[in-house]
């Protein structure tokens, strides 16, 4: 859930590349004196600076390679934590390339508040590729599953709202209780009073009643700005990132992918090749679309606020 923001000028300190130097230097050395990047990692030939929202993001060039450094306060440190936790696992399934988090931390220089940091794997990608590919890694990354029920080791985050993951035998109890239960309170408690969301919540909780499905790993958060694709000329393939994993339903995962235009058709003609859809997923889709509506009018409000009151009405 990464959608592009201007540059916020009251993020805490690292305005410019000036200042922004000393703590990529920090990072790097930081990384290296814990062993988790080679010694030559540390010579910082050169580095771009982005910005989304509060958040830092470098891409940044060494004696050792390219990184991709993300940095934020330090109380965003087990956020990281959780990205880290979330990309390992997609990479140890060996379906589907996940951006690789390198080495996770913490720095603090003199005068400016301490900066927690991920450091992934960096790697240029391109919007566009072999997307049959990737609806079949997809597919295949869904076969992983768990036999502790549905939930996560530990929280993960959509966006900038915690996900209640302990784990849990029924899948309606899960999505019901764990994720869409938990956005009303929330949007309630800001004085925001969706229209349908007792008779959706209600209706969503009888088309869930008799669904009890693997429990595969999922992304979590995917839509097109959380995947990409090496523009390698011999060999173009799919990367996932920005996960908010957890163990469910995998078709949350596809209906996350139709909720802000759907991917292209390959990626679905791929990915049924592997995992057939089950005739009763259309009836599912909108309730596993409201999830993410709701967090996106919890997150960002405006139109959809609206959009979610609609989807609730359709369900």
């Amino acid at each position: 859930m990464n959608h592009a923001f201007a540059l916020d000028e009251r993020a805490p300190g690292y305005h410019d590349d000036h200042t922004a130097q000393p703590l990529l230097r920090d990072v790097l050395a930081d990384a290296v004196n814990n062993r988790l990047l080679f010694p030559s990692a540390a010579d910082l030939r050169g580095f771009s600076r982005h910005q989304h929202k509060n958040q830092l993001q470098f891409s940044v060039q060494t004696a050792a390679g390219a990184f991709f450094i993300k940095c934020q306060e330090l109380a965003y440190l087990p956020r990281f934590a959780a990205e880290q936790e979330c990309l390992l696992r997609m990479m140890a399934t060996q379906t589907i390339a996940a951006c690789a988090p390198l080495a996770l931390g913490s720095v603090k220089q003199p005068d400016i508040q301490p900066m927690a940091y991920l450091i992934l794997q960096h790697i240029p990608l391109a919007v566009h590729g072999d997307w049959f590919s990737a609806g079949q890694q997809l597919a295949q990354m869904h076969h992983h599953t768990t036999d502790k029920g549905y939930g996560f080791e530990r929280m993960t985050w959509g966006g900038e709202t915690a996900q209640d993951n302990r784990w849990q035998e029924s899948w309606r109890e899960f999505f019901i209780g764990q994720r869409l239960q938990p956005l009303l309170a929330q949007l309630l408690e800001r004085g925001i009073r969706l229209a349908h969301s007792q008779k959706a919540l209600q209706r969503a909780s009888e088309i869930l009643a008799c669904h009890q499905p693997d429990a595969s790993l999922l992304h979590g958060d995917l839509w097109s700005g959380n995947i990409g694709f090496n523009p390698d000329k011999q060999l173009s393939y799919p990367v996932l990132f920005d996960p908010a994993s957890y163990y469910g339903d995998a078709e949350t995962d596809l209906a996350m992918t139709e909720l802000f235009g759907r991917f292209p058709k390959k990626f679905y003609d791929g990915y049924e090749s592997i995992n057939p859809l089950s005739a009763n997923y259309e009836k599912r889709r909108p309730v596993y679309q409201l999830y993410h509506l709701l967090n996106h009018a919890l997150l960002f409000g405006g139109s959809y606020i609206p959009q979610a009151e609609a989807l609730m009405a359709k369900i």
